[in-house]
């Protein structure tokens, strides 16, 4: 008998979802998680009347018309499964692992909670049997993570503790189930690392993420770097104790005396230093020298008794607030109104401070080597600054970041950002977008009046800057984008979307992944480290369907007579433009039941070049609160930014090489020069062999008519019958000779019965081969001969003679004609001459 833990996790999975929109990693789709109960409708039809008239009207810009206006009830159709978003099962929260490896992947770094608690449970119970109540219950532990998580990376263990108590609550087990249950949840929270955190989806989680990857780079780098400052400071105490054993100091009473500790007081120094051989060692070191070494010392010791805690230094408008921020010893936090300059003044502060440790560092290992030329050195250390800082030094400098909104961005900010860029110095910059607003655009004017601002287009004109432009919807992207530029020692730009509030049960998350789905915010990153050629700096991942114009995905729904139905959606710019509530005046809804050939889908619409079909008007699919599935209008000024998003997602996949036009008039070019070379190859051989051939056949016919007229003239005709009168020979002779020169047929329809191949005439193609590789065989010259014609049969003779394309082989007759009537015949075209 099931257990009623068993049941309800049961009930619960009916309605918990593994969400599959746009997420590559996961296979289910759109619809696998809608249920016969919530599949779409049309629904009943009513009277409707004719409105192309007002629907043009409002299509073209007059918002006073049509019949509807659209409230934030309507969601796409592809959309309509994920209403209730606690009911959906996506990639957060998330484990962060910590990790003791600089070239630790994102995928090691962070690890969605559901499958990773899956996972866990499976080490410990693995089959279907063992810990089957935990196993059932991880969707509520899931669902109760992702509700209640802070802001922040919050201790794995606690918050998991404390969601297991609930559940044991909400479960009220039997006591012996009981029992069970808090054995398996403590196994779970056994397997656990003390360090590990648990990450929910909030406005903040780029930032997060970024930190956490910035830890488990910066932390390990600093400590090898301290480790080796304090090798340093060992050597150079060693150098400077061999000198001062050079010294006249190291030979003086008193330190005689100190140096033999308590027992100094049982015998007189001064006696026992003038008896004593006082010798100063090797050539003592200079003085300028001794200075030198002595202040390294003293700076790499200081060095390491300040033993400073920050990691991060974030400059930022004064928008991000919260414990995780301002409780944090790690991080360093200031606010200002122009970021970018900010966060280049901190970093020339902390790299002037940084540069006299490397400068030590650099001096004290030229000086244990015995190396430093002061000549040579001097002047360069005089002037070093971060310029010259190694990738090694660049790499353990605490990270600087400057956070910037896109509206700022676009308009002031933008110089600033663009010196920035150009700077050279390893700041990172996260610039948070709304994929579906126009940054460069006033707050009074229309969302669509120009053209958008694509900030990571005008990033990516800074050549020597490192541009990604990634999502907080998809963890895995944007930690491979930090991590890379982590890794760099450029500057780096991140335009990073991280969704808006729930719409209609539709949480954030999957509102920035419908974002990526619609080209709104496609993902990319420019990395110059990777090369100067597109195809080296240029990676395209994350996209779906990138050599599309839009993704599209299978949908059901119910007719006007219930009959289910299965289409194919795209999901463009306008289905995610329904998303957001004040965009819904570009939006009116069409009767129920109304038809008319001027209405036309929006994918079909957009990939359009036709006057007719401009003259139509576009529509997108969408479903009302009810379950209701309309069509809705789409207006000019909507249609036209669909367009320019679309021609900005056409630039990136040349850029990526995708559906590139010079590639694909490259290929057409070398195609058609190819073809012509090969025509041209092949007329000149036709006519080449044209001529051999006819040569061939007049050498042939004259060959045989010089034997056929020495075989005539050579006949006895003197042996002849006794009853018959012969005529004489010589007008036989000249009859015959006469009928072989003048009749010209007769010399033609001469056969032969031995079969024969003109090799002269062979074009090497390889047909004959083919049929039988020993009774066909190359000369020299690779042309066609007969080889062991008792290797094959007279049916392949003829069947060669009739694919050769020079007609050069003669099949004769067969040895034994007996049953070969047909193929006899089949080959008299080609045993003539």
């Amino acid at each position: 008998m099931q257990s009623s833990a068993v049941m309800k996790a049961s009930d619960y999975s009916d309605y918990e979802f593994d969400l599959g929109f746009s997420n590559s990693k996961k296979s289910t789709t759109t619809q696998e998680i809608i249920t016969e109960s919530n599949i779409p409708y049309i629904p009943a039809i009513s009277q409707t009347i004719d409105e192309e008239h007002a629907l043009r009207r409002f299509h073209l810009g007059d918002p006073n018309t049509a019949s509807e206006a659209i409230t934030e009830n309507y969601v796409p159709a592809l959309l309509h499964a994920y209403r209730d978003a606690s009911k959906v099962r996506y990639d957060y929260p998330l484990f962060l692992y910590p990790t003791e490896d600089t070239t630790t992947t994102s995928e090691q770094l962070a690890k969605s909670a559901a499958p990773e608690l899956w996972e866990i449970v499976e080490l410990f119970a693995p089959g279907s049997e063992n810990a089957r109540v935990l196993k059932d219950n991880l969707p509520r532990l899931e669902r109760y993570l992702r509700e209640n998580l802070p802001e922040g990376p919050t201790p794995a263990i606690p918050m998991l503790s404390q969601a297991g108590q609930v559940l044991q609550q909400e479960l009220d087990l039997d006591p012996e189930g009981n029992e069970r249950f808090i054995a398996d949840f403590n196994k779970l929270l056994d397997a656990i690392q003390p360090e590990v955190q648990l990450l929910g989806y909030g406005r903040f989680v780029a930032i997060h993420l970024l930190n956490h990857a910035i830890c488990n780079r910066l932390i390990l780098r600093q400590a090898d770097f301290k480790t080796k400052v304090e090798q340093y400071t060992d050597d150079l105490k060693k150098l400077l104790e061999v000198e001062w054993g050079k010294s006249d100091e190291a030979i003086e009473p008193r330190m005689m005396r100190n140096s033999v500790g308590t027992a100094g007081e049982r015998f007189d120094p001064l006696a026992l230093s003038e008896i004593m051989t006082h010798s100063k060692g090797s050539v003592a070191m200079s003085s300028e020298r001794y200075t030198r070494v002595s202040n390294v010392l003293h700076i790499l010791e200081a060095f390491l008794q300040e033993n400073e805690q920050i990691l991060v230094r974030i400059i930022h408008l004064g928008r991000v607030t919260g414990d995780w921020l301002e409780n944090n010893l790690t991080i360093e936090v200031f606010v200002d109104s122009e970021p970018a300059n900010k966060a280049r003044e901190i970093f020339e502060q902390q790299a002037t401070k940084l540069a006299k440790i490397f400068k030590a560092v650099r001096i004290a290992q030229l000086e244990l080597d015995n190396v430093y030329d002061a000549d040579l050195h001097d002047p360069w250390f005089a002037n070093f600054t971060w310029e010259a800082f190694s990738k090694e030094e660049m790499l353990v400098l605490p990270t600087v970041i400057a956070l910037e909104s896109a509206d700022r961005v676009a308009n002031a900010g933008m110089p600033a950002l663009s010196r920035l860029l150009s700077s050279g110095q390893p700041i990172h910059v996260l610039v948070g977008v709304r994929a579906h607003d126009n940054p460069h655009t006033d707050s009074n004017e229309k969302t669509f009046l120009n053209y958008r601002l694509e900030l990571g287009y005008f990033g990516i004109s800074h050549r020597q800057a490192a541009i990604s432009q990634s999502s907080s919807a998809r963890h895995g992207h944007l930690l491979d984008q930090f991590l890379s530029a982590l890794d760099a020692t450029r500057t780096s730009l991140h335009i990073i979307n991280t969704g808006m509030q729930r719409i209609q049960g539709i949480n954030a998350w999957l509102v920035a992944g419908a974002a990526l789905e619609s080209r709104a915010h496609p993902f990319f990153h420019v990395n110059p480290e990777a090369g100067d050629a597109a195809a080296d700096r240029v990676n395209f991942a994350g996209n779906p369907q990138p050599e599309s114009d839009w993704s599209k995905h299978n949908f059901q729904y119910k007719d006007a007579n219930e009959v289910v139905i299965e289409t194919e959606l795209a999901f463009t710019f306008a289905d995610y433009a329904l998303l957001v509530p004040r965009l819904s005046n570009y939006f009116r809804a069409i009767q129920v039941g109304y038809e008319n050939e001027i209405l036309i889908s929006i994918e079909t619409y957009l990939a359009t070049s036709s006057w007719k079909d401009y003259q139509k008007i576009p529509f997108i699919w969408a479903v009302n609160d009810q379950g209701e599935l309309h069509k809705l209008v789409v207006s000019r000024p909507l249609i036209v930014a669909c367009r320019d998003r679309l021609n900005y997602w056409h630039t990136l996949q040349e850029l990526a090489g995708i559906n590139n036009k010079y590639v694909e008039l490259a290929v057409q070019k070398t195609q058609t020069e190819i073809q012509a070379k090969a025509q041209k190859e092949l007329e000149n051989l036709t006519i080449e062999q044209a001529k051999q051939l006819e040569q061939a056949r007049r050498d042939t016919a004259g060959e045989t008519m010089q034997k056929l007229t020495e075989i005539l003239l050579g006949m006895d005709f003197t042996a002849v019958s006794q009853t018959r009168t012969v005529p004489p020979v010589e007008t036989i002779t000249k009859d015959v000779v006469t009928e072989v020169v003048t009749d010209k047929s007769a010399v033609e329809e001469i056969v032969f019965d031995d079969p024969w191949i003109d090799s002269d005439l062979c074009t090497s193609c390889n047909d004959c081969l083919n049929i039988n590789g020993m009774m066909f065989v190359y000369n020299d010259s690779k042309q066609a001969m007969l080889g062991d014609l008792d290797s094959g049969t007279y049916s392949q003779l003829v069947e060669a003679a009739e694919i050769c394309p020079a007609h050069c082989i003669h099949p004769g007759k067969p040895n034994d004609p007996t049953g070969a009537e047909e193929l006899i015949k089949r080959a008299e075209p080609f045993n003539k001459l």
